[in-house]
């Protein structure tokens, strides 16, 4: 398994972040390539939300439907690929506050069944998509 980790602090509460995490619909703000995105029910993440989302990540088209397995208010969101999809995926996004106006994000990424052919690229490509990401989302919550 294939696993990525990134931190980025935010001069925002962890419950300012964590609402803009839980809000699946709203991923294509934040996140490079999402072309199209689905969320039952529609409205913020809670345990069993189920998320489709399609997508062009480094030349790649993915497609993946999602659940989400782990959910602790301003704490930690976890969304993970549905039991018998070709390849697993698992987004876990932990929040630690610094202070009552600060918080830092760590997201972690874990992949399996990838191609050994395509383990060297994906890395390459996560090293700089995860800085990326974590600036997305801090420029959504600038705006």
């Amino acid at each position: 398994m294939l696993t990525f980790e990134y931190s980025e602090s935010y001069e925002y509460p962890a419950s300012i972040v964590f609402a803009r995490l839980i809000d699946l619909k709203g991923r294509a703000s934040w996140m490079k390539g999402i072309i199209e995105n689905r969320v039952t029910p529609e409205e913020p993440a809670r345990l069993g939300t189920n998320y489709f989302e399609s997508g062009k990540y480094s030349g790649f088209k993915s497609e993946k439907n999602m659940v989400v397995t782990e959910l602790v208010q301003d704490q930690l969101l976890t969304i993970e690929t549905v039991p018998g999809e070709k390849q697993f995926f698992r987004e876990t996004y932990r929040i630690e506050p610094i202070s009552e106006k600060a918080c830092r994000v760590h997201f972690t990424i874990q992949v399996d069944n990838v191609p050994k052919v395509a383990e060297f690229f994906m890395r390459q490509s996560m090293k700089k998509e995860q800085p990326k990401t974590a600036a997305g989302l801090k420029a959504v919550l600038n705006s």
